[in-house]
């Protein structure tokens, strides 16, 4: 749509920092305002002296002799030591205003006489700042998450994001796709902000180091770039220059003179861009020598970075390869923000690039959806990969393939790779077996994780415990990552104290295995405001994505349990979650398996049997894993013969583990004693409390309905039970007793009764003298509750509830 009008782009002012001067100034003290070139020093300055009443006199010599004249310097910076010490000197006599480019000259003087600074991290635009200025650009709204990552890349430079906003408002475009064209527009007000460097030597040193942003300062001390005697001291060049920040230890940050450097990543960006057009091949060499020298150091990040911006897939791989440890482990999202450029489709020959990519893609700022994608496309990659690997690599590959298998739901597959993986490790030869030594604990993990998702827990420990980390900070990093799923294995399977004592190793929280397993011991404590702090940890970790089943079946418990929010609430949050995970795309697997238990749950918790059967029904028969739930359908129907048919059934299959086994054990005498067999009750009661106490085990005691419990614990007279009961009786059973019923507001009641008339919404609107839109959002309360979705439906669940006469 062309002849759109467009404002021009608007200045925003700064009200706050206008009123920290003024109150500065009151107070008797010197104000520094000190940025950047761009950063909006001169400004604020302005802004300051159209607002204050007070006199302003400009200049060394004020032109006004007033005692409340404020003197303005502007450029104080090039005043030199002394002369900035005699201008704040004067702040004695009269009220003083000094404004200049930031570096340690100015502001360690100012610092050294007390004044106050306004320094670059003040005068930076917020998220919420920006959104205003380009919203009032182009004459729309914008919300701030739409460029907050834009205003990251630029550190908040004033100059920089007005410039964009205005380039944006004069495309004379409809407000479409705001925040790409913002983002381009950023770039390209980045670069020729960078053009306006005048200062030869830091422009030289920022393309160096920032063709490899990651790089240490020794890599570029043997470049030979910057001061050699003090190599910090260009890094303070390039803050003051607004090219990066100080004291900032984060992707990309180097040390130096105990501080941290980082790039803003929109100004590395364009200087890359202008050294590779002034200097093509001594920006390819650079990149070059980086990646030879981050090899020789054990330097992953810098050598990731270097071999993705030479584009060259065979190095990244290899490099991907020897130092894979790292990709699991907390510093794991850096590397994966250097992977942005390699699309998937170019990497389809490289199965370990395309497994990097998707663990990349998995982390909690990106989508589920693509990470499912970039995993099912390993699986071909390592087909073709596996003719030419060496025997060390083809097992190598497996376990990764096991792994995508796992996580896209194909259990059969990843059964069938890992038995595969286990034969080809058993007939590696000593050369073969060293070369992938580095690598065997993760190959080994990947059993275990498989074995345990095909519910084979003493296959999956055995494994466990063959894993000898390596030597080193590689072998910290395993064993970390071997005693946390080793106690989410422990913990799963209801060998609680066992976890606990794993969970007592360091850096067992630094990865998501170890915070589920924390997740799951705290869950048995009954600590359910700590579960959910927990569970929240888990998706910033990165590979959170193989554990979201877990994350998503320990949330809905917690929930549950805690008793904040209604059942039926939580089942409609559990079932936005698993869509946003897009789990519904997924054939099966043991996350189906996990979620759909899970479900169950919280169907029963709000009163929906016919729901709940219908969702046993797609589980498949009973079995170990799913009679819980069985039984608890027929414990909130009040037949607990058939709960005892149903424990009686899978009683034969026996195999499960610990957890389970208690459980059922428990609702087993539940069932005994609602069918009037009190000695039979009491001695199942006690039987399950003795597995409980065995294991460190106390959550299952929520699982039964509570007064069933209160019950059991009043006939069977239990010391141990009582104090087991006593840490967690606060809180709200899972299962329903059998008055589990739906509760519906007075007007929803009202509402339901209409709809098993003839009358249309317009019409119940019309009796009910509310618009149309509210009766519909109450139908819609109904439809939730009643866990149903067409009117039919909703009548008849009501009249089997005996909701409707």
């Amino acid at each position: 749509m062309s002849g759109v009008r467009r404002a021009p782009t608007p200045e925003i002012g700064r009200p706050r920092l206008v009123a920290r001067i003024e109150a500065a100034l009151r107070a008797g003290r010197p104000v520094v305002v000190s940025g950047p070139p761009s950063s909006g020093v001169t400004t604020l300055v302005r802004e300051w002296t159209g607002s204050t009443t007070r006199a302003v006199a400009v200049g060394l010599r004020p032109d006004r002799p007033e005692a409340d004249a404020v003197l303005v310097v502007d450029d104080a910076h090039l005043f030199g030591v002394d002369g900035i010490r005699a201008l704040l000197d004067q702040a004695s006599h009269v009220p003083v205003l000094l404004a200049g480019a930031a570096g340690p000259t100015l502001e360690q003087i100012a610092d050294d006489t007390g004044a106050v600074v306004l320094g670059a991290g003040d005068l930076a635009f917020d998220a919420t700042e920006t959104a205003t200025l380009l919203g009032r650009a182009v004459g729309v709204v914008v919300a701030p998450v739409v460029v907050a990552r834009t205003v990251e890349g630029v550190g908040g430079l004033v100059g920089v994001l007005a410039a964009a906003a205005g380039a944006v408002a004069a495309e004379d475009r409809p407000p479409v796709d705001l925040g790409t064209r913002f983002h381009g527009a950023v770039d390209h007000a980045t670069a020729a902000w960078i053009d306006t460097i005048d200062d030869p030597g830091l422009l030289t040193f920022s393309e160096h180091a920032a063709v490899v942003q990651s790089a240490p300062i020794a890599f570029l001390t043997e470049l030979g770039v910057g001061p050699v005697d003090d190599p910090a001291s260009a890094y303070r060049a390039a803050a003051a220059a607004g090219l990066g920040a100080l004291g900032s230890a984060g992707s990309g940050s180097r040390a130096g003179a105990g501080s941290a450097f980082t790039w803003f990543d929109a100004v590395a960006r364009a200087l890359r861009a202008a050294g590779t057009i002034r200097h093509p091949e001594r920006h390819r060499e650079v990149v070059r020598r980086a990646a030879a020298w981050a090899i020789t150091h054990d330097d992953t990040v810098t050598a990731v970075d270097a071999a993705v911006q030479l584009d060259d897939l065979d190095l990244l791989s290899d490099v991907l390869t020897t130092s894979w440890t790292r990709l699991t482990g907390p510093g794991a999202p850096a590397i994966a923000r250097l992977l942005d450029p390699i699309r998937p489709r170019r990497a389809a020959r490289h199965p370990v690039v395309l497994a990097a990519i998707a663990r990349a893609e998995s982390a909690a700022d990106r989508h589920h959806a693509r990470a499912s994608r970039v995993n099912a496309a390993i699986v071909p990659s390592v087909a073709a990969a596996m003719g030419s690997a060496h025997p060390a690599e083809a097992v190598f590959l497996g376990a990764v393939e096991s792994q995508a298998r796992r996580i896209t739901g194909d259990d059969a597959g990843a059964r069938a790779v890992a038995t595969t993986v286990r034969e080809r490790l058993h007939a590696l030869d000593a050369t073969a077996a060293d070369r992938l030594a580095p690598r065997l604990p993760f190959v080994l993990q990947q059993l275990a994780a498989t074995a345990l998702a095909d519910g084979d827990v003493e296959t999956a420990l055995a494994t466990l415990a063959t894993i000898e980390p390596v030597d080193g900070p590689d072998g910290v990093l395993q064993r970390a990552a071997v005693d946390g799923l080793t106690a989410l294995v422990h913990a799963l399977a209801g060998e609680v104290d066992v976890a606990r004592r794993l969970l007592a190793h360091d850096g067992a929280l630094d990865l998501p295995t170890g915070t589920l397993a924390s997740a799951v011991v705290a869950l048995e404590d009954g600590d359910t405001d700590t579960v959910l702090a927990l569970l929240h940890r888990v998706d910033p970790l990165f590979g959170a994505f193989e554990h979201w089943p877990i994350v998503l079946t320990l949330r809905a418990r917690a929930t549950t349990i805690a008793g904040r929010v209604p059942p039926a609430d939580q089942l409609a949050a559990h079932d936005a979650e698993v869509l946003r995970y897009r789990l519904r795309s997924t054939a099966g697997g043991v996350g189906a398996r996990l979620l759909g238990r899970a479900r169950v749950r919280l169907q029963l918790a709000a009163g929906q049997l016919q729901h709940a059967e219908r969702g046993l029904d797609a589980l498949g028969p009973v079995r170990g894993w799913n009679a819980a739930e069985h039984m608890g359908v027929a414990l909130a129907r009040a037949e607990p013969e058939r709960a005892l048919e149903i424990v009686t059934a899978v009683a034969v299959l026996g195999g499960y583990e610990a957890r389970t086994t208690a459980l059922l054990v428990l609702l087993r005498a539940v069932a005994l004693r609602r069918t009037g067999d009190v000695l039979g009750a009491v001695a199942a009661f006690r039987e399950a409390i003795d597995l409980f106490d065995r294991y460190g085990m106390r959550g299952e005691l929520l699982t039964p309905p509570r007064d069933d419990v209160l019950q059991l614990l009043e006939v069977a007279e239990d010391e141990r039970a009582r104090e087991l009961f006593a840490s967690i009786g606060r809180l709200r059973s899972v299962l329903p007793g059998p008055d589990v019923s739906v509760v519906l507001s007075e007007r929803e009641s009202v509402v339901l009764g209409l709809l098993a008339a003839p009358d249309s919404v317009p019409e119940i609107a019309s009796e009910l003298h509310v618009s149309v839109n509210t009766v519909k959002t109450q139908v819609r309360s109904v439809y939730r509750k009643l866990g149903v979705s067409t009117r039919r439906e909703a009548v008849e669940q009501g009249r089997s509830l005996g909701l409707l006469a």
